[in-house]
């Protein structure tokens, strides 16, 4: 299937490593101008180089709302729009005690779930208007089932039921704006919680061998297609749509034989 994405302009939010990259390069490859945000200067700097010269950084915390302003007006300005919005940016922040403070839910609730519904909030409005958008939010198979800190599922499974349902109204409202999120299983990349490093170690072959069907890693280039053809026209019916590149990890719906 050939998608080109000639003319469309994305922002990805964490898009300057890991899966965000990935995204960013799949999207660029397929002629899309994208634009990344990262709150590492060396980060934006490297991916800025790339040989399609179609990727755009910025170096700001779109957690921070004047700091996502500011983005918003420097877009507005440069490229007049935002076609395809992708939100990546998350992370457990360390907190895995279940019985934490409820300061540092809030931490999580807000890095992972809060900020994806702020930059929705902030370019909605102009994608209703021209009538036609994607919004790709990153979730996690940890979203749908326990696979994870209690703090970091919880922020995940928000952003799952979000999508779901707002997706769904927007189908209602504005038929050619089309949400979905992608909920991925274990992809190793170059500097994530399974890198180079982490993937040979013991906790990582029994983790392979306990918890997956496939019994090994996915790779950042199976989990990209799904970026690009999300992002195109011909997603046009998967509205609220929660896709799982997960290699048959995921157990919610597990069903054994036993004779």
């Amino acid at each position: 299937m050939n998608i080109d994405l000639k003319n469309k302009i994305v922002l990805i939010t964490g898009g300057a490593t890991g899966l965000g990259k990935g995204m960013a390069i799949a999207l660029a490859n397929s002629n899309a101008k994208v634009i990344v945000t990262s709150r590492n200067f060396k980060d934006i700097k490297s991916i800025s180089k790339h040989k399609s010269g179609n990727i755009f950084g910025y170096n700001l915390d779109v957690t921070k709302s004047a700091q996502l302003e500011r983005l918003y007006k420097n877009i507005k300005k440069k490229y007049k729009k935002v076609d395809i919005l992708i939100n990546n940016v998350g992370h457990t922040l360390n907190v895995k005690d279940p019985f934490t403070e409820i300061k540092d839910w809030k931490r999580v609730m807000d890095l992972n779930f809060f900020t994806s519904v702020n930059v929705i909030n902030k370019f909605i409005s102009d994608m209703k208007k021209k009538n036609w958008g994607r919004i790709i939010n990153i979730t996690s198979i940890a979203g749908i089932e326990i696979s994870g800190p209690s703090t970091f599922n919880a922020s995940k499974a928000a952003l799952t039921a979000y999508t779901r349902s707002v997706g769904r109204q927007l189908a209602i409202e504005k038929r050619n704006i089309v949400m979905t999120a992608v909920a991925p299983g274990i992809i190793a990349t170059e500097r994530g919680h399974w890198n180079k490093k982490t993937i040979k170690s013991a906790h990582a072959r029994n983790y392979l061998k306990n918890r997956t069907a496939l019994g090994r890693f996915g790779t950042i280039d199976e989990f990209t297609g799904i970026i690009v053809f999300l992002s195109s026209e011909k997603a046009s019916f998967f509205h609220g749509a929660i896709i799982q590149p997960d290699g048959g990890q995921s157990r919610q719906y597990m069903t054994f034989n036993y004779l």
